[in-house]
């Protein structure tokens, strides 16, 4: 009898990796602070309009991009609060999320997070487990949609 084989066709899967912080500056300083610290080029693009479950409309979250392209990262700088709503409600504490998209070590990650804790004002950095968050996969496949739309722009 003939053995029937099944193949995956979907695509690699994405890591992803959620750092919370918790900060007393702006989005535009922190974003400095992380570019001067980390050597990033954060660029502040278009607000991430995102529906939340249960809310009305949309709400807008100040949105950084960069790519990596040594590493093959994409790194989203991400304001957990938007007027009066929280994008991570589970985190009400933090001020914004740093989304790593790619691979990432656990000793990258590691100095990632302890050279942000050396930044003036950031109280804390720490990484989230994205099944601590409730509707994860709401957020990053809007995520995905955004940045999709900003690479979009600015090729063409």
């Amino acid at each position: 009898m003939a053995k029937k084989v099944l193949l995956d066709i979907h695509s690699e899967p994405t890591y992803y990796t959620l750092i919370g912080l918790a900060c007393h500056l702006r989005d535009y300083r922190l974003s400095y602070h992380l570019n001067k610290k980390l050597e990033f080029s954060f660029v502040k693009e278009q607000e991430l309009c995102i529906t939340l479950p249960g809310k009305q409309g949309y709400a807008g979250f100040s949105f950084f991009y960069y790519k990596d392209e040594d590493h093959q990262n994409a790194y989203c700088l991400i304001a957990n609060r938007s007027e009066s709503l929280i994008l991570v409600p589970e985190m009400k504490q933090l001020d914004f999320v740093l989304l790593v998209e790619g691979e990432f070590k656990k000793n990258r990650k590691d100095g990632l997070i302890r050279c942000i804790s050396t930044i003036p004002n950031v109280l804390t950095a720490f990484e989230i487990k994205l099944t601590d968050v409730k509707n994860y996969e709401n957020i990053l496949t809007d995520i995905e949609l955004h940045l999709i739309n900003v690479i979009k722009r600015k090729r063409g």
